[in-house]
């Protein structure tokens, strides 16, 4: 039986309100006012960022200065866009959180400017900035396509605001799959740096080179980004039906769902408990306060709004407005296709990162590191595309 915490519905989407900026995924509860500053302030630094690179470059490839002019340079250029990823990291590491984006980038930047490849490693953190820039753009234009849709279908029905605090089992896979993934593909990248040379005697440099490429590849924030995304663009697809699902989770439940109770069947909470415990998982529609307690012991608790009491409505995890909807097919049709998609960008992205890496590993010539960050950035770009189709799904 799943775990309900129906007293609390709270908003509370990761990274939701603590930086307003693209890359820690606005949500537009935030403030448009301040996604759009935000917005300015990182193009701005990307911008200047940018200008200083193609100076810097300029200087070393094209005139015979020392190369502290240009390195100065590469240096501005870094610290404009790189900073606050620097900082950023600090704070991951301070709070225990050592393998993540932020962390990643630090390295590879700072190996790049210590093995001198000064262009590599600020284009590197250049283009990451400008994929958090337009990946930001991405998530934060498809979750408001999903709100926009979302409140004016609920009208003036009171319901909290959908991204609930009761995540779904995949989005928890996902968290625990990080933690783990990237840790293991930072030791790969030590692995990669050290073992041909001690073996088999070959270049340090062009070794480590491989390993930062190979640093900036296990990124895993195609997944990460993409994942929850398309939850929420299935919750958006079910309201374009007036079928409003509070929380990621519930899409989970229902779609292993397999008896549909009501408070017409003259069931109790037994019943419900007798059908769980032999293998059942059900969804009960409540009407009134006196079902509440057999809405919580479902697995997936339904509400009719146009005849039910408010304290059904603010209860049930979720509110259909029609009661002649077959709401319960529905919305387990749309879970289908949100795990479906949900798979494709996990399969994708970690396929895709695996030639990679190989191709890094194996060919002759090194992996530039600006192709890695390449696609990485691809990578999340077409898996959010992929989440927003979700909301124009067909239901059958």
């Amino acid at each position: 039986m799943s775990e309900h915490n129906h007293n609390t519905h709270n908003h509370n989407y990761e990274h939701c309100c603590d930086d307003h900026t693209p890359d820690n995924h606005g949500c537009g509860c935030c403030g448009e006012d301040n996604f759009n500053e935000h917005k300015r302030q990182m193009l701005t630094s990307i911008i200047i960022s940018a200008v200083f690179f193609v100076l810097g470059y300029v200087l070393s490839e094209f005139t015979s200065l020392p190369y502290q002019t240009y390195l100065v340079c590469y240096a501005v250029s870094y610290l404009v866009v790189g900073f606050k990823v620097m900082c950023n990291a600090v704070d991951s590491i301070i709070h225990g959180k050592i393998f993540d984006e932020n962390f990643l980038m630090s390295v590879v930047g700072i190996g790049a400017f210590a093995i001198g490849e000064y262009s590599e490693g600020v284009a590197v953190m250049l283009l990451f900035a400008v994929g958090e820039f337009v990946q930001g753009l991405a998530v934060s234009r498809s979750r408001r396509s999903i709100d926009k849709i979302y409140d004016e279908k609920k009208g003036s029905i009171s319901l909290p605001k959908h991204y609930d605090n009761r995540e779904s089992k995949t989005e928890l896979l996902i968290t625990k799959f990080a933690r783990i993934y990237t840790p293991v593909v930072c030791i790969i990248s030590v692995l990669i740096v050290v073992i041909p040379p001690l073996i088999f005697s070959a270049e340090w440099h062009e070794w480590l080179h491989r390993g930062l490429a190979a640093l900036v590849i296990s990124c895993p924030c195609a997944i990460v980004i993409s994942v929850p995304l398309c939850y929420s663009a299935g919750i958006g697809s079910c309201s374009t039906d007036d079928i409003f699902v509070k929380n990621t989770g519930t899409l989970d439940e229902i779609d292993n769902c397999d008896t549909v109770l009501s408070y017409n069947d003259d069931k109790s909470l037994d019943d419900i408990k007798v059908l769980q415990n032999n293998g059942h998982r059900v969804v009960y529609i409540g009407n009134g306060e006196h079902d509440l307690t057999m809405m919580d012991g479902a697995d997936v608790s339904l509400a009719v709004a146009d005849n039910c009491t408010a304290e059904a409505v603010g209860y049930a995890d979720m509110v259909v407005m029609d009661s002649t909807k077959n709401a319960v097919q529905i919305t387990k049709s749309v879970a289908k296709k949100v795990h479906r998609v949900a798979m494709e960008n996990i399969v994708f992205s970690v396929l895709v990162k695996a030639v990679i890496l190989i191709c890094d590993v194996l060919l002759s010539k090194e992996l530039p590191m600006w192709f890695a960050i390449f696609g990485d950035i691809g990578i999340c770009l077409l898996a959010v595309a992929n989440s927003a189709r979700v909301i124009k799904f067909k239901k059958r």
